[in-house]
């Protein structure tokens, strides 16, 4: 094997790769990519429950005929570059502290994952206020559908109930 020739065709492909903004940004993505690669779990986490979110949200508006806006999206989209950012700070920090583990980021990816996940809990009693598992919850959640619905807390149990009544009364007329 000739390694001139290898070296000599890496110099030439990386110097034309550093030549564009495209192949520098590929460079940074790159980099980026292997300095967190062993957090992917938390960030990936992350992700998932804000998209989760943003579906659930969606449909409640949806449910509530509400018109589901880009707001919606443009809110995700904040919240990933929110939670990205304190995320890659944590990153840095424990890369500077030269921790063995990611604890720390872990510990702070799984609050947001719970908090998101309170969300969407809320979410899906809106969509469905007789999921057995969530409708556990209901009254813990009563604030956060509340802020929702954009109703007081007292409110809730009698709207929520009313949709019980309302989509009952729609399945037996679908039924007959």
């Amino acid at each position: 094997m000739n390694w001139d020739i290898i070296y000599e065709h890496f110099i030439v492909k990386l110097k034309e790769l550093l030549q564009t903004m495209w192949g520098w940004l590929l460079v940074l993505c790159g980099f980026i990519a292997d300095f967190i690669g062993g957090y992917e779990m938390a960030i990936t986490s992350v992700i998932v429950v804000v998209i989760l979110d943003a579906f659930w949200g969606i449909w409640a508006a949806v449910k509530q005929g509400k018109y589901a806006r880009s707001e919606l999206a443009r809110d995700s989209m904040s919240k990933i570059a929110a939670y990205g950012s304190a995320l890659l700070i944590l990153i840095l920090i424990e890369q500077n502290v030269q921790w063995d583990s990611a604890l720390l980021t872990s510990v702070i990816a799984s609050l947001i994952c719970a908090t998101e996940l309170w969300s969407i809990s809320g979410n899906i009693l809106i969509v469905n206020p007789n999921a057995v598992f969530f409708k556990l919850l209901r009254p813990a959640l009563k604030g956060e559908i509340a802020r929702k619905l954009g109703i007081g807390e007292d409110k809730v149990d009698e709207v929520l109930d009313g949709k019980n009544k309302e989509d009952n009364n729609n399945a037996k007329t679908t039924d007959e």
